[in-house]
């Protein structure tokens, strides 16, 4: 049976961030998953490739751990692109106009690419000579007071510490009895690149109606990045032929002119365990939390889940990074910023989704107070930038 200091469960972006970051530290690490992120390293250069129809919108936080990782430096760097503004706007209101130099600072955020940021860093699990990838799937834990029994399709081995990177429906997670609290918004996301007649500068444009919140994330050259989160009724009408349409007589600040990648759609829900942690199991990324994908912060919070557990392993468990001063710290640590971003991406798709008069009067009050209010437009900054 072979000892490992840490085993990650999947082989994301999130997982495989967190297995280098570890094996940094000298630490025995394992990434189990049934691909390797390796051969996402070993692709074709992106150069002259279409834009990946799925991004993120990178916070100065995420991007600080980034770099520091070394992660940022394997970026095709050509293919990201700024928001220095960011414009929301609704039904016959004002738009809210949130900008970079506000809170003093050069950008607000940096889309990049799903692709690009996998490919990234998958080339650092390649270099890590302390990282192996171990195929298969998990069939069983069985947790012990010293260790994690893990018996795979490929193999038994134990560990400190076993991370569930393993996404919003996690392997790990279900066999660890973690309940999970869900609920299903009713709602489809869309996601595309187009094309537009005019430039974005550098601009991400946002609007809340009762059709959903449509979301703009500039590209680099004129190219847009849509998010569109859509009730699923509307969801089933929507394809390449209609899209276009639909986004022109709801919200079309930038004057598409063609779609430029195919329809990505995903369901909308919440996942949100009862925990982070039990024992030696410890969750990150969707494993951890799923909300809303208003703000772009599903990805940034699941690396900020990555940063603190390397942190704390650092500093409290070196010789056991699966013992309690770690495991304890990490839980209370995660707990307030998942449960308040939960609660605040909720309450913004159900004020923009409700219809009422009263609600309607609530946002115009909302809208003007932030705009009038130095204070309250720090804080929405604060909030898209992490």
């Amino acid at each position: 049976m072979v000892n490992y200091d840490v085993l990650v469960a999947g082989a994301g972006t999130v997982g495989c961030a967190t297995a280098v970051t570890l094996s940094r530290l000298g630490l025995r690490v394992a990434i189990i998953g049934p691909k390797s992120p390796i051969d996402d390293a070993m692709s074709e250069p992106l150069a002259g490739m279409p834009y990946d129809n799925r991004v993120f919108a990178i916070r100065p936080s995420t991007k600080q751990f980034l770099m520091e990782s070394y992660f940022w430096d394997d970026l095709a760097s050509e293919r990201a692109q700024s928001v220095r503004r960011i414009q929301v706007d609704g039904a016959s209101r004002p738009s809210l106009t949130l900008d970079a130099h506000d809170a003093g600072v050069l950008q607000l955020a940096c889309i990049v690419e799903n692709d690009n940021l996998k490919r990234a860093i998958g080339r650092h699990v390649r270099s890590e000579q302390s990282v192996e990838f171990l195929g298969g799937e998990i069939l069983s834990i069985e947790q012990k007071l010293h260790f994690v029994r893990v018996v795979t399709s490929s193999g038994e081995m134990t560990c400190k510490l076993l991370v569930a990177a393993d996404g919003s429906d996690s392997v790990v997670r279900q066999f660890s009895g973690l309940s999970v609290a869900t609920r299903d918004y009713g709602c489809t996301g869309l996601v595309a690149n187009f094309t537009t007649a005019l430039a974005h500068q550098n601009t991400a444009y946002q609007w809340m109606g009762q059709d959903g919140v449509i979301a703009y994330l500039p590209l680099p050259g004129n190219l847009v990045s849509m998010v569109w989160s859509v009730r699923n009724e509307l969801a089933q009408e929507v394809n390449e032929h209609v899209l276009c349409d639909l986004l022109a007589e709801r919200y079309n600040p930038l004057k598409i002119t063609s779609l430029n990648s195919a329809i990505g759609r995903f369901p909308l829900r919440r996942t949100l365990p009862q925990s982070v942690s039990l024992g030696r199991v410890v969750l990150v990324g969707d494993a951890a939390h799923q909300f809303l994908p208003l703000a772009g912060q599903g990805l940034n919070v699941g690396l900020s889940d990555t940063a603190k557990l390397c942190s704390l392993i650092k500093a409290y468990g070196m010789i056991d990074p699966g013992s309690l001063s770690v495991i304890n710290r990490y839980r209370r640590a995660r707990k307030e910023e998942i449960e308040s971003l939960t609660w605040f991406t909720e309450t913004i798709h159900d004020m923009a989704s409700d219809e009422s008069q009263l609600c309607r009067s609530f946002q115009d009050i909302g809208f003007a107070a932030v705009r009038g209010s130095n204070i309250f437009r720090r804080f929405f900054i604060d909030k898209a930038m992490g």
